[in-house]
């Protein structure tokens, strides 16, 4: 892709990797947006180890929020977790269940592609994925920490807010992208 090969640098920064992310990986849903929401949310608190429960909270409460303003938030027909966040705006189901249903349901996808750009994984991780005999976390990086100390890291929660609102009017255009 053009636009990605122009923004590739010879020695990438930190921050590139981050907008990498943001700008260029797939738009499928708006899962990676609440993600990267998250992250940083999370971030800030100097925790490593973050379990899909503890992750389930901002996540799902960013996802919830978008979804007030612009009701497609994924180009499928059909969502039975965006259903979910519905269902929770209209206070259907209960915020346990709502965690509950973000967990089983909410980052079936997303933990594994948020690395992924242009069908390849990055060589920056801001976390990773600890999956083992039940037990679902994920453990952040050094790299998400050295993110948040950069001069502009107040900016990063800012770029992520547009872009996901800028692919949410596209999918309301009917734009595939």
């Amino acid at each position: 892709m053009p636009g990605i090969i122009e923004f590739q640098e010879e020695h990438p920064s930190l921050e590139s990797y981050w907008r990498s992310i943001i700008l260029f990986g797939r738009n499928v849903a708006s899962y990676k947006f609440a993600l990267a929401e998250a992250l940083l949310d999370l971030a800030p608190t100097g925790k490593t180890v973050i379990t899909l429960d503890e992750l389930a909270e901002p996540y799902v409460k960013h996802l919830c929020e978008h979804l007030k303003t612009a009701p497609k938030q994924a180009t499928s027909k059909r969502s039975r977790f965006i259903s979910a966040c519905r269902e929770y705006n209209e206070g259907k189901i209960t915020h346990d269940q709502l965690i509950s249903t973000t967990v089983q349901l909410g980052f079936n996808n997303v933990i594994d592609a948020f690395h992924n750009v242009n069908n390849a994984e990055i060589p920056v991780r801001f976390y990773d994925k600890a999956y083992d005999r039940g037990s679902k976390k994920i453990i952040l990086t050094d790299e998400i920490y050295k993110l948040k100390e950069l001069p502009f890291s107040d900016n990063f929660g800012a770029e992520t807010e547009s872009r996901w609102k800028l692919v949410e009017t596209a999918w309301e255009l009917g734009c595939k992208c």
